[in-house]
């Protein structure tokens, strides 16, 4: 019996052996294959199929082998570009890998997900991992791959958030942390993973137009050359930009050439051919070389199509657009940059911005007045949110390093503390064994102990008139702090919209001078006088605005006409109205004019009334009246056509204190505060009839 389960023990044994040598086995095999992967199609398909041999082999709790054999499985289909299998694998990967406690490998298929979302646009999945991977990375030490992860969050904030400063930070925090592992492993694939890093270095230096400087880290990647095939494109493809920015044709002809010749003549998805062939063609239009242009451009279509991705083909369709504008075929431009617009718009909101520039510039060369207008306010839109959207950014980094500032400090006081502790337990101990030395040396105990109380009396009410001397500072820090954020938030809201219009038409008025007849240049030139006085206007608020925030600020209290004051505001909003075709009509006005304070109850209402235009549907009326309510109350009224406003979301518009990072949002705030100086409230009603804005005067 014994001889028996001896035996089948044996049996067992041998036989985990065998299951881990092919374990073992298949995993080199994978490792061996992604170290020499040329990125070619047979290539791909042999690492696929190998980790698929693999990972039919696993047992259920081998999590650390499924892990490997999914992130191998996933990394082939990733470069075939068949981005739903990608997903799949490198999801499975997390998961064995979390649930196997591997926390340090749970971390490469989570970066790669980042990526993979943005592609198959789930823009809030890859937010949401890319949350994970800084959440993990700044709350652990101890990571070796530390490394891998900077590099990932800097391809999100560059092709994701378009944060080109914090994706640079990230980039060379990545650098600095591989090269001395360049500079002593003998592992291939580590110092490729070094070069990759410098180039994208590089690729944030291409996108800030600055060519030099991208040269020089690509440089620092050359000893690199000639040892993977997907290493050489990647790096042939950024140096082609760099010498086509210097408008250095030769070099770019050169480094053409060599992407040519290692891509090789089999169609392959390689998305370095579709951006060369971009830049080329954008030189050759800078020479005038207009059929050769056409033929980079081509070729770019011609492998945007075999790769079959969306944001490669809206470049393409946007180059085309270019190649259109620039034969004088405003007609077939406007047809390819519509094309391209809705990958833009998905992929990359700079391009995107650009691109409803130039829709606008050929519409107005071309005739479409109307439709100039429409994709310049769509321009306007998605301008500001991207700069707001950079605002946010910036204003949370200098929370976040406030409040590790903050903490840094608070961890040296409380250590101070302990010390002193510590200083008078031992005071203490050394008290208690003089007291037990002897009767003698009470009395000297006791003075002591007199002396020693006395002592920290004096020290605690020092204390406590530092601190009450602290909590006075941080109570006016703070004060000033929101004054400050406001002022932010004022010039965010009441300066960027008139200074983006008079910097557009002057541009306008500047590119298309000559294709506009005298009464058109008219118009416009009144446009800009009526924008610029809404600028100067808007600059003089805020000025009142900030002497409002004075402890001594006092009301300038006068009779206020509101038929001039209606009429003072209809001029300084015309602008606005006429873009979008409303008709500001003036309704019953009863009393005439009102007691209050001329400057502030003129900022209130200019900033209802843009409110109100904002928010008017194209070619309706907004109507502004006066009278008294049911109460006895005087009150200003504004009424607009469009869209019906739930009455929840009237409540938090005015009760809300907060300003979220979408939106302009200091206007009402910034009413809501005026109002209160003057002795006034706002009341929202809406229904079908239209949206009513009410500053009803309490006394």
């Amino acid at each position: 019996m014994i001889f028996c389960s001896f035996f089948l023990c044996a049996i067992c044994v041998a036989q985990d052996n065998d299951h881990l040598s092919l374990l073992k086995e298949k995993k080199k095999a994978c490792e061996e294959i992604s170290a020499a992967l040329s990125g070619k199609p047979e290539s791909l398909d042999l690492l696929i199929r190998t980790g698929e041999e693999g990972l039919s082999l696993t047992y259920p709790k081998e999590h650390g082998y499924k892990f490997f054999f999914n992130q191998a499985i996933g990394t082939g289909y990733y470069y075939k570009q068949n981005f739903v299998k990608t997903r799949a694998h490198f999801e499975t990967a997390y998961n064995e890998a979390k649930q196997g406690g591997l926390i340090e490998s749970s971390l490469r298929p989570l970066g790669n997900l980042i990526a993979i979302y943005h592609y198959m646009g789930l823009q809030t999945k890859a937010d949401e991992a890319a949350q994970k991977l800084k959440q993990i990375a700044e709350a652990t030490d101890t990571l070796k791959n530390k490394g891998d992860i900077y590099y990932n969050l800097g391809l999100y904030n560059q092709q994701q958030k378009f944060y080109y400063s914090i994706a640079l930070s990230n980039f060379l925090k990545s650098a600095a942390l591989h090269k001395p592992v360049a500079d002593t492993t003998k592992v291939l694939k580590r110092k490729l993973d070094y070069g990759v890093i410098l180039m994208m270095v590089s690729e944030i230096y291409l996108y800030l137009k600055q060519p030099n400087k991208a040269l020089e880290y690509l440089n620092e990647a050359r000893p690199y050359l000639n040892l993977s095939a997907i290493y050489d494109i990647t790096a042939y493809g950024k140096l082609i930009r760099a010498y086509c920015l210097l408008n250095d044709k030769k070099e770019a002809l050169k480094y053409y050439g060599l992407l040519q010749k290692t891509a090789g003549t089999k169609p392959s998805k390689w998305s370095e051919l579709v951006s060369s062939n971009i830049e080329m063609a954008h030189l050759e239009l800078k020479e005038g070389n207009d059929k050769e242009a056409r033929t980079y451009i081509d070729k770019a279509d011609k492998q945007a199509r075999l790769d079959n991705n969306e944001l490669l083909s809206s470049s393409v369709n946007n180059v085309y657009g270019d190649y259109y504008k620039h034969l004088g075929n405003y007609s077939e431009a406007v047809k390819y940059y519509k094309v391209a617009e809705h990958g833009a718009s998905i992929y990359n909101k700079e391009q995107y911005v650009d691109l409803l520039k130039a829709l606008t510039d050929v519409m107005i060369k071309s005739g479409d007045d109307a439709g100039a207008a429409a994709y310049f306010n769509k321009y306007v839109l998605v301008s500001d949110s991207l700069s707001q959207n950079k605002i946010s950014l910036n204003l949370a980094e200098m929370e976040a390093r406030f409040q590790n500032d903050f903490k840094k400090k608070r961890i040296t006081e409380l250590n101070r503390e302990n010390e002193n502790k510590k200083l008078e337990l031992k005071q203490e101990a050394i008290t208690r064994w003089l007291l037990i030395a002897g009767a003698l040396l009470l009395l000297t105990a006791l003075v002591l102990i007199y002396l020693n109380f006395r002592n920290k009396q004096r020290a605690n009410v020092l204390l406590d008139k530092k601190n009450k001397e602290l909590d006075s500072l941080n109570e006016q820090l703070t004060k000033a702090n929101q004054t400050k954020a406001k002022l932010f938030g004022i010039i965010s809201h009441d300066l960027r919209s008139p200074v983006s219009q008079l910097f557009t038409f002057l541009k306008l008025q500047q590119e298309n001078a000559r294709f506009m007849p005298e009464e058109d240049q008219s118009r416009h030139q009144q446009q800009l006088i009526r924008s610029s006085s809404y600028l100067l206007e808007t600059m003089e608020d805020l000025l009142l605005w900030s002497k409002s925030q004075m402890d001594n600020f006092e009301l300038n209290k006068d009779e206020v006409n509101i038929r001039a004051l209606f009429r003072e505001t209809n001029s300084i909003m015309q602008g606005q109205a006429e873009v979008k075709g409303l008709n500001i009509q003036v309704g019953e006005i009863s009393p005439d004019s009102i007691q209050t304070d001329q400057n502030l109850l003129m900022i209130v209402f200019r900033n209802l009334l843009q409110n109100a235009i904002n928010h008017a549907f194209v070619d309706g009326v907004i109507y502004l009246s006066a009278g008294i309510n049911d109460q006895k109350q005087s009150f200003l009224s504004i009424l607009n056509q469009g869209e019906v406003i739930p009455r929840d979301k009237i409540d938090d518009l005015l009760n809300n204190t907060h300003v979220k990072s979408k939106s302009s949002g200091y206007g009402l705030l910034i009413v809501k505060e005026l109002l209160f100086k003057i002795n006034a409230v706002l009341k929202i009603t809406s229904n079908g009839e239209g949206t009513t804005m009410q500053v009803i005067f309490l006394s």
